[in-house]
């Protein structure tokens, strides 16, 4: 038997778990089936994380105060331990607020249904250090807040979060956005007002895994699969995944991802820290 124990969060979403014994089938491909035992930050890599931009899709007004962003968007279960370490001490940093945002499924953003008619046959452009395409989808439904949340780090130094597994868009390899707040202050309607901001940041997957779950339900069904499909990590727009990984290329901005199960399909659970000035204090919105 393969048992995961994760530990206990605030909000009750990460339980103690036993899994069934590995194994593959028809539409799944195993990867690991390591135990792990602890949500404590995963390394101590003292090492900054660089600064790349916030994109078009961050909701300045606040996103809500919450653990489980996923609300009604179907998808792969995703698990996300994020750590954060303060590059000044090498010491993981507690309570601070960590902010993320993400596509769903089929590629597109809460409150960003449409595309600028401009843009929506566009195809990505290759070529040149700043290639690739950032499709505009201007913000029409300001209510949605679908895969969009913030939660603090706790004792442990880590923010942890439940989601799904990000889909893709044009000129854009799979990715989910962070943003790291040292100072912030909790509202009444459960979002929360910005203070300093330390770091402004972006996630990756390995392409590897990403090619698997584009055949799942309900990543195939992406209208971008039958037309110009996922861009790679190496072929991202404005080298966004090659800018995140630092000027020297010593930041890795890629999770480290277990399976949940024995498949895929039963969901994984990704790890990853995060170095960050916590004295530092950027402007919003952050974009390059």
């Amino acid at each position: 038997m393969c048992t995961l124990t994760i530990a206990l969060s605030l909000s009750l979403l990460f339980l103690l778990t036993t899994l069934l014994p590995a194994k593959k089938s028809n539409n799944d491909t195993l990867l690991s089936c390591t135990p792990i035992s602890d949500t404590h930050i995963q390394n101590n890599t003292c090492v900054l994380a660089p600064e790349v931009t916030e994109g078009p899709y961050y909701h300045s007004e606040g996103h809500p105060i919450r653990q489980n962003i996923a609300e009604w968007q179907d998808g792969l279960l995703l698990l996300l331990d994020i750590g954060v370490i303060d590059i000044e001490t090498c010491q993981p940093l507690p309570n601070v607020l960590v902010d993320i945002w993400q596509a769903n499924a089929t590629g597109n953003y809460a409150g960003h249904p449409f595309p600028l008619l401009h843009l929506a046959n566009k195809k990505p452009q290759v070529g040149g250090k700043h290639s690739g395409l950032l499709m505009a989808f201007p913000c029409t439904l300001h209510k949605e807040t679908w895969l969009r949340g913030a939660w603090p780090t706790n004792r442990n130094e880590v923010a942890q979060f439940t989601t799904i597994f990000p889909g893709y868009y044009t000129g854009r390899a799979t990715h989910i956005h962070t943003k790291v707040f040292p100072e912030w202050t909790p509202l009444p309607n459960g979002t929360f007002k910005a203070g300093r901001l330390a770091h402004t940041g972006q996630f990756f997957f390995e392409d590897e895994l990403n090619s698997v779950i584009d055949k799942m339900h309900p990543y195939v069904s992406n209208p971008r699969a039958h037309t110009y499909g996922r861009t790679r990590n190496w072929r991202d727009s404005l080298n966004i995944f090659e800018d995140s990984h630092g000027p020297e290329g010593k930041y890795n901005p890629v999770f480290k991802l277990h399976l949940l199960g024995g498949v895929v399909s039963q969901g994984v659970i990704g790890y990853i820290t995060m170095g960050v000035n916590a004295s530092a204090s950027y402007s919003m919105p952050f974009i390059l």
